[in-house]
């Protein structure tokens, strides 16, 4: 199960490193922030680019919700571990879908940074994608930016809707005849 935890943005790995030291050899915990990979334009030349998704937040990956929740304490730029109101601790993991949106966006495989997908631009903004990790997530892109070859993604998590950015590589451009 995954938990959002907010934290001092900017400090997002001092506080990642601090809670794996103070989880120190437990097993079943995964802590990440997710990045994503875009293209930059620098000087007329492109380059890739890692940058972090969710500023401020980090995710934990576990089945010790109570022990995370304990160990947190002890954490200088711990925040807050997101949650919904109304219950007992007053944080809750994601659930089944929010899990499988971080599952196809911030893979394991892939360090938890989106890879660029590539994608068939047809007329009038309408996108086909080819591969990567927006197949399949046609229907929850809310808008394309071909300028910044950029499309925002939006899904729910801790029962809010989320937008993400996801780096795109225009393969073809189709017009209808």
């Amino acid at each position: 199960m995954y938990y959002v935890i907010q934290v001092t943005t900017g400090d997002e790995e001092k506080t990642i490193d601090a809670i794996k030291k103070q989880i120190g050899n437990k097993e079943g915990f995964d802590v990440f922030a997710p990045f994503r990979k875009v293209i930059r334009k620098y000087r007329g030349v492109e380059k890739e680019v890692i940058q972090r998704c969710f500023p401020g937040y980090i995710f934990v990956e576990t089945d010790k919700p109570k022990d995370l929740f304990f160990d947190l304490f002890w954490i200088p730029k711990y925040t807050k571990l997101l949650g919904r109101e109304g219950l007992t601790y007053n944080f809750c993991p994601l659930d089944k879908d929010e899990a499988r949106m971080i599952d196809i966006l911030y893979s394991k495989h892939n360090n938890r940074t989106t890879e660029i997908s590539n994608i068939e631009v047809i007329v009038g903004q309408k996108i086909k994608v080819l591969d990567g990790p927006l197949s399949g997530l046609e229907t929850q892109i809310q808008k394309v930016n071909l300028h910044k070859r950029t499309v925002t993604v939006s899904f729910m998590m801790c029962g809010r809707s989320v937008t993400a950015d996801v780096a795109i590589n225009i393969i073809t451009n189709v017009i209808n005849k």
